[in-house]
């Protein structure tokens, strides 16, 4: 804005009063309020002094105020609130552009210093004393060697000056860097506590509702209830469908039309997109439930929920309708689970006679990075790394903002973060052997997060009237009790790390209800009368739900402690057409068998013969990518139905993963170990933290983002 040093003054909101109303009302049609126009005069007086009224910065920083009020989308009034939080904004936007300004003209003009137009002025200079003219040779006299002398000077001045605007350039870019700390962009969430947001698929938009403080104690005809309200359970499908929809339909293999060409079979989907951008492709078109009727014997693409109906079988469901499913004929696509819950892509062919649509393939829809996503819906701060959203107002990230966090992440290279494995059993004394060990490990160099997954107890933990239940909480108390007195013994890890508490299935009060199955999602966190003395021994503790999310500068991490893999294999729809198929290949490798012996055995065969295909990977590898495929596609931490994996209806939005996280850490003890990248995101499974007496753990450098499986032997 404006240079050098004011004097600060006092101006009376009545006096800004006609200069705001002609900028920001009658411009912008934007309505000031009192208390917005009283921190606006404060601001004013103390930025541009006495000379407020003449001065031409006032007018560009009311249009700027504008502009970026109307860019955050905040509304027509402008509250004391939004100011305050505008001109902060405008306060960062200023430090990058004079960080990237060029410095003072060097000879009277204007330009960019860079590298390139240093060495295009150096290479100038070399070859005008090579190539000095075509004048005649002519013996030199002092006067001249003096001139010469004093032209070289002159540009190896220039040459120096460009340089040090150069280092001063840097040093400027280095210091917005160094402004940031980065602990003010470091945040543990709660399921519980963390921002909520509602998916307006009409305006294809996000809209901040309650946090489930306000959900709670709320009246009704006088009567204190706990309990989501009903509608959050109608419209939690639908919400999933419409953020599933319009991800789909920013797929350039989709279009919006209700005529399907048979010709783009999702058979052949998978293989579409990975085709480079210069090959041709068929679009394919979405139709919805309720426009099949009177088109019998038609090919169509739907989308939609896939469940079982009222008679046991399998059915397609969307906003508009439903339709009962043939599924003998069905060719899923390969690498991903089919379970009750997804929301998927069907083809086939309907027919009138008995409502029925018979399908001929099926699939999950096509994913999306996280980058396109936060483009799509206009960079939704939905963790509140910038600031907090409101039910007005949604904040939205900054990009200068980004690149700042980005650059900041790089530099920070010591930076670690440890999870260790699931089912920390601290009712045996192996687990905290084994715990001591990996404490003597780290303690030498602590990492800022240290994360530990449940279950903390080898059987649920739940209160009876019975002297021997009465001692399982008090044991379940003793345990953490028995890890605070050993970790007092590392002060490092205790006064630097911030120590992140995951539940599981047997932990309170959880366990209560399911008695160490999968209960209601997500879970509470440990209660804090188990707390009490971690919370005074370590400095800086997190006791999360289950999933937990940290904001780690640009980058959003997911912590989830879920055997989901087995879940998958009990509840994955088997396809006829499936088994049918691997039969016909198993009675072929058993006819053929004997034969290739004898083949063998008659001639020398190259040894490619007996090599695996490049195709066929280890099982192990196989089914870590099914999991993190179905779950990133679904985008949804639990693609289930709610009769298999209970969801509280009105925080279904902390298990969805839309946009897909920078890293998802997904402890599943009934999963190999694994370590996939899909669509950008990583995906790391700790598995479980005693294996055959060792301790098992990962650590993540988010700077690099890569990842190192570790083991303790105790």
């Amino acid at each position: 804005m404006d240079q050098g040093v004011v004097l600060p003054v006092k101006i009376q909101p009545g006096l800004l009063r006609p200069l705001a109303y002609r900028v920001l009302s009658k411009k912008y049609g934007l309505n000031i309020k009192s208390d917005g126009l009283v921190t606006l005069a404060d601001y004013v007086g103390r930025r541009f002094g006495m000379n407020w009224k003449k001065d031409g910065d006032t007018l560009k920083f009311l249009e700027e105020l504008a502009l970026v009020w109307k860019q955050q989308e905040r509304g027509l009034f402008v509250d004391k609130t939004g100011v305050e939080e505008v001109i902060g904004e405008i306060k960062e936007r200023h430090k990058i552009s004079d960080a990237v300004k060029t410095t003072s003209p060097i000879d009277g003009k204007h330009h960019i210093n860079t590298l390139e137009g240093f060495l295009k002025d150096n290479r100038r200079s070399n070859d005008e004393q090579a190539f000095p003219g075509e004048e005649p040779l002519q013996s030199a006299t002092p006067t001249d060697v003096v001139a010469s002398d004093t032209t070289d000077n002159q540009a190896l001045l220039n040459n120096n000056l460009e340089m040090d605007a150069m280092d001063v350039e840097d040093n400027k870019l280095h210091e917005t860097v160094d402004e940031l700390n980065w602990q003010d962009y470091f945040k543990v969430l709660n399921a519980f506590t963390q921002q909520h947001f509602r998916y307006d698929h009409t305006n294809k938009q996000y809209e901040c509702i309650a946090t489930i403080q306000n959900f709670n104690h709320k009246k009704t005809d006088g009567i204190e209830t706990l309990l989501p309200d009903a509608q959050a359970s109608v419209s939690m499908f639908p919400n999933r469908y419409h953020i599933l929809r319009d991800r789909v339909m920013r797929n350039e293999m989709f279009r919006e039309s209700d005529s399907f060409n048979p010709l783009s079979s999702t058979v052949n989907l998978e293989q579409q997109l990975v085709q480079s951008a210069g090959d041709s492709f068929q679009q394919i078109s979405l139709t919805q439930i309720k426009n099949l009727l009177g088109r019998n014997g038609k090919n169509f693409l739907l989308l939609g929920l896939m469940k079982k109906n009222s008679k046991g079988n399998w059915s397609l469901e969307d906003p508009s309708g439903d339709v009962e499913l043939e599924i003998s004929q069905a060719i899923p696509n390969k690498g991903t689970y089919f379970v009750p819950g997804c929301i998927l892509l069907v083809e086939g062919i309907y027919y009138s006679a008995g409502h029925k649509f018979h399908v001929t393939s099926i699939a999950h829809p096509p994913g999306e990075r996280r980058e396109a996503t936060l483009d799509a819906i206009g960079n939704v701060d939905f963790l509140g790394i910038h600031q907090l959203s409101k039910t007005n107002y949604v904040s939205r990230l900054d990009k200068n903002l980004k690149i700042r966090l980005h650059f900041l992440e790089k530099e920070l290279t010591d930076h670690k973060i440890v999870v260790l494995g699931g089912d920390i059993f601290l009712d045996q004394l192996v687990t905290l052997e084994a715990l001591r060990k990996v404490f003597q490990r780290l303690e030498s160099d602590p990492p800022i997060v240290l994360v530990f997954q449940g279950s903390f107890s080898s059987i649920p933990v739940y209160p009876l009237m019975s002297s021997k239940n009465i001692s399982a909480t008090t044991s379940y108390k003793n345990s953490f009790d028995s890890l605070a007195s050993l970790l007092a013994n590392f002060p490092a890890l205790i006064n630097y790390s911030t120590l992140i508490f995951v539940p599981g299935v047997n932990d309170p009060w959880g366990s209560l209800v399911n008695l160490g199955t999968a209960g209601t999602w997500p879970q509470k966190p440990v209660p804090l009368r188990f707390t009490q003395r971690i919370n005074r021994v370590c400095k800086k503790v997190v006791w999360g739900s289950n999933p937990t999310r940290i904001a780690y500068l640009s980058q959003e991490i997911v912590i989830v402690r879920d055997d989901v893999n087995g879940r998958f294999k009990r509840h994955n729809i088997v396809f006829p057409a499936n088994e049918e198929t691997d039969e016909e290949e198993g009675e072929y490798s058993i006819a053929t068998q004997p034969n290739l012996i004898s083949e063998l055995d008659d001639e020398y065969k190259s040894i490619n013969q007996l090599v695996k295909s490049q195709e066929q990977l280890p099982l192990r590898i196989q089914e870590s990518r099914k999991i993190v495929k179905t779950i990133l596609d679904q985008g949804h931490l639990s693609p289930f139905d709610t009769s298999i994996r209970p969801i509280i209806w009105n925080l279904d939005d902390t298990l969805q993963l839309s946009p897909i996280p920078s890293t998802l850490f997904l402890s599943d003890t009934t999963a190999p170990e694994f370590d996939v990248t899909y669509n950008g995101c990583k995906t790391l499974n700790t598995g479980k933290f005693l294996h055959k007496r060792k301790a098992r753990f990962l650590e993540f450098i988010p700077s690099l983002k890569k990842a190192s499986q570790e083991e303790v032997h105790f």
